[in-house]
């Protein structure tokens, strides 16, 4: 079996096989052998029937699977010695029977694009600072207080920032344009945007029990239909609250779990946001590495991987509206700009993955199916299903060899960057 390919374009690979006679009997020896095993015809059992009467009966369907067979002989074979990383099927242009039993198939196929990667020497990571400060500290345990928080009535004072306001708002459209509406309950924080501003600007300095009127103009967000509607308010302040934060001190520590007290609760806050200032200096030496390793070049991509991880990603995003009781179609998405961030941002991953994937294969990285098993563990333990299912579920999909290959990449990346983190001894 003798093959040809052609780079019609760095991502695109031309293929022309030729089967020669003697492999074409051998394989069409097989798919005879395999009909008559299967055939039933009248007047015989099942396997029984002469060849001669299977061959004839079913030539047309001996031809077809012979076609098939052969033709995924040669895609395998391409596959197996060329190791190109393949990002689409076979399409098959034409296939042909030649003098002397010669079979010949020539298709095209999506590749992910051959890379040579610049030295390492070159490449420094960024200057990236993971020493929580005095501000990261406070701002932390900003975060537990509001967690423990209290509102609290105010009597005696008007409304201003901060505070809670309950209100019931009544509502209507002078000049036409809707129908009047009422909400009895109605709660918004002043100064969190969560109201109107012409609501909110008439509320302050008001207290409880008094009464205020608003107006605004719909703008943009009411549609063709309702811009330009006038709507007027009376909104009554029916309580007010204030946020009362509590004291740090051992007893506030104890109440999030912390029961050596609060200077333990302030050094577990210090690991914590260590830790989490050493991931997002990791994702910036990597995008780093990434950006070193495409040396200013930017990476043709695979037409068929990014029309659909972008597709995808679209059907995922409208999935999560109608989770949330959003209808897709009636959203005011304006999905070509959406369509167009997504496409950019999939085809910046998948850049990125293809070199990382080369500096995997440079570096001479491996990762075994144990491995593989421990993470997909790790994952189901996260998500809370069985091992087994998920494990059975990724086999199906392709999904273990995408693990595999994630693992690669990522080791590849942390022996890179385990160099500099040694020498910043972080």
């Amino acid at each position: 079996m003798g093959y040809e390919i052609e780079r019609a374009t760095p991502c695109r690979v031309v293929l022309t096989n030729t089967v020669g006679s003697d492999e074409v009997r051998e394989e069409r020896e097989h798919v005879v052998a395999d009909f008559v095993r299967a055939a039933r015809i009248d007047g015989f059992r099942k396997g029984k029937a002469p060849r001669a009467l299977v061959e004839r009966r079913f030539a047309t369907e001996i031809r077809e699977d012979l076609e098939e067979h052969l033709t995924r002989r040669a895609w395998e074979q391409v596959r197996r010695e060329e190791k190109l990383r393949v990002a689409s099927p076979l399409g098959i242009r034409e296939a042909n029977w030649l003098e002397g039993g010669e079979f010949r198939v020539k298709g095209e196929f999506d590749v992910y694009p051959e890379v040579e990667l610049p030295g390492l020497e070159g490449f420094a990571p960024p200057a990236f600072e993971i020493v929580p400060t005095d501000e990261d500290l406070a701002g932390a345990m900003l975060q537990l207080q509001e967690r423990q928080a209290v509102w609290e009535p105010v009597e005696g004072e008007p409304a201003g920032d901060g505070m809670l306001v309950e209100a019931e708002v009544h509502g209507e459209f002078p000049e036409g344009g809707g129908e009047p509406f009422h909400e009895e309950r109605s709660l918004f924080q002043l100064g969190q945007d969560e109201v109107y501003p012409e609501i909110e600007g008439a509320v302050r300095r008001h207290g409880v029990g008094e009464e205020v009127t608003a107006e605004r103009t719909i703008g943009e967000e009411g549609g063709e239909e309702r811009r330009g509607t006038r709507t007027s308010y009376r909104v009554r302040i029916k309580s007010l609250r204030r946020k009362r934060l509590p004291e740090v001190d051992d007893g506030f520590a104890k109440s999030v779990g912390v029961e050596e007290g609060v200077e333990t609760l302030r050094a577990r806050l210090r690991e914590r946001l260590r830790a989490q200032k050493a991931d997002r200096r990791r994702d910036a030496w990597r995008e780093a590495l990434i950006a070193h390793l495409a040396g200013g070049k930017v990476l043709d991509l695979p037409e068929g991987p990014v029309r659909e991880e972008t597709r995808r990603e679209l059907v995922e995003f409208a999935q999560s509206l109608a989770g949330r009781g959003i209808d897709p179609e009636r959203a005011k998405v304006d999905w070509e700009k959406l369509e167009k961030d997504v496409r950019s941002r999939v085809e910046h991953r998948l850049r990125g993955e293809t070199l990382l994937d080369a500096l995997a294969e440079k570096l001479g990285g491996e990762v075994s199916d144990a491995d593989v098993d421990h993470e997909v563990e790790h994952q189901a333990a996260r998500i809370g299903v069985p091992f087994a299912e998920l494990r059975g579920n990724l086999a199906k999909s392709g999904g273990l060899e995408r693990v595999g290959a994630v693992l690669r990449r990522e080791r590849a990346v942390d022996e890179v960057l385990g160099r500099f983190v040694e020498k910043s001894g972080a």
